[in-house]
């Protein structure tokens, strides 16, 4: 059994006509189907989490290690915020988070 990557399904699941128009743009451009472009984005977010909760934890690291200089914790927190910023807008995030939640939720 395989997901159902049909534009109502994909509107019935939280997409905007807007978002679908940009998803197709996107697939006119550069080829594919829907279920590749759902797929794709999905794995992105998934990458996007695992970045985030590593950065996450080197912060942690950073404010609870024996480093007694404030300007490390500070410089070192800039320097995560920035790599999460330029990797969260590197791909479009809230569609995907909806591919990610749509995969999710309608996993075999």
């Amino acid at each position: 059994m395989t997901m159902d990557f049909s534009k109502d399904r994909l509107l019935a699941s939280g997409f905007t006509v807007k978002e679908l128009q940009k998803l197709q743009h996107n697939i006119d451009n550069f080829g594919g189907t829907f279920e590749e472009v759902i797929s794709d984005l999905a794995k992105r977010f998934k990458i996007f989490l695992w970045v985030f909760f590593c950065c996450v934890a080197c912060f942690w690291f950073l404010i609870y290690s024996k480093i007694d200089d404030i300007g490390y914790v500070f410089g070192g927190g800039i320097s995560l915020l920035v790599a999460v910023l330029i990797i969260g807008f590197s791909q479009p995030p809230i569609i995907s988070f909806k591919c990610w939640r749509f995969c999710r939720v309608n996993k075999n």
